[in-house]
C-alpha cells in the first residue's frame, strides 16, 4: 500500500524573451557523484546508489493510489544577470498509483494559484524521483529531462509510466529543482 506523507514580479516582454532561454548549465549535464551532498543536501545515500536519466512518458488520465502536494518556499535566483522571484503561492504535487513495492505510474509537476500564477517565473527546472529505504537512505534517484525554458505559473509535468517493483520499502518523493537547486519535496510512503 502506497501511504501520503505529509514578491512580485514585474518583467518586460523583452526581458522575458532574453532570458528565457539562458540556461544556467547545458542540457545534459550529469551529477559529480563526489559532489552528490551539495546537489542534494541533507539526504544520505547507500553505496550502490543508481542515478537514472529517463525522458518521461506523455501524458494521460489515470487513478492513483497517493497524491499530495507540499508547499514551495518564497526565493530569489539568477538568471542571465536578472533576479527572479517565485513568490508563495506554489506547490510541488506528486502522485503514486502502485501497490506495495510495485509501481505502475508516478508523475508530478507544479501548480501555482491567485496572483502568483501570473508573476512565478520559474527557468531551467528539473522533476526527479528518489526512493529511499527504510532507514531513510536515498538508493536511487530517476532524473526527469532538464528543462533550459522558463515557464510562468508551473513547470513541465513529469511522468514514468514503467512499471517496476522497488527493491525496498521505504519512501517514493518528488524533488523540485530550479536552476540547479532543491526547491521542494513531497514524499509518499512506500508499506506493504
Amino acid at each position: 500500500m502506497i501511504k501520503r506523507a505529509a514578491s512580485s514580479l514585474s518583467i518586460s516582454a523583452a526581458l522575458l524573451l532574453a532570458i528565457s532561454g539562458t540556461p544556467a548549465f547545458a542540457s545534459g549535464e550529469g551529477i559529480d557523484p563526489v559532489d552528490l551532498s551539495s546537489q542534494y543536501p541533507g539526504e544520505e545515500f547507500t553505496d550502490d546508489l543508481v542515478i537514472e536519466d529517463y525522458a518521461g512518458d506523455p501524458e494521460g488520465p489515470t487513478p492513483r493510489s497517493a497524491y499530495g502536494s507540499s508547499p514551495i518556499q518564497t526565493f530569489e535566483y539568477q538568471i542571465g544577470g536578472f533576479t527572479l522571484s517565485i513568490p508563495t503561492g506554489c506547490a510541488l504535487t506528486h502522485g503514486i498509483t502502485g501497490s506495495g513495492r510495485t509501481i505502475s505510474r508516478q508523475i508530478a509537476g507544479v501548480d501555482c494559484v491567485g496572483p502568483t500564477a501570473l508573476v512565478a517565473k520559474f527557468c531551467n527546472t528539473r522533476l526527479e524521483f528518489h526512493y529511499a529505504n527504510t532507514s531513510n537512505k536515498t538508493y536511487k534517484i530517476v532524473r526527469g529531462p532538464l528543462n533550459t525554458t522558463c515557464r510562468t505559473g508551473t513547470v513541465n509535468t513529469y511522468t514514468v509510466s514503467k512499471q517496476h517493483t522497488l527493491p525496498h520499502y521505504g519512501k517514493g518523493c518528488a524533488q523540485l529543482f530550479v536552476n540547479g537547486v532543491r526547491r521542494a519535496v513531497q514524499c509518499h510512503f512506500i508499506t506493504s
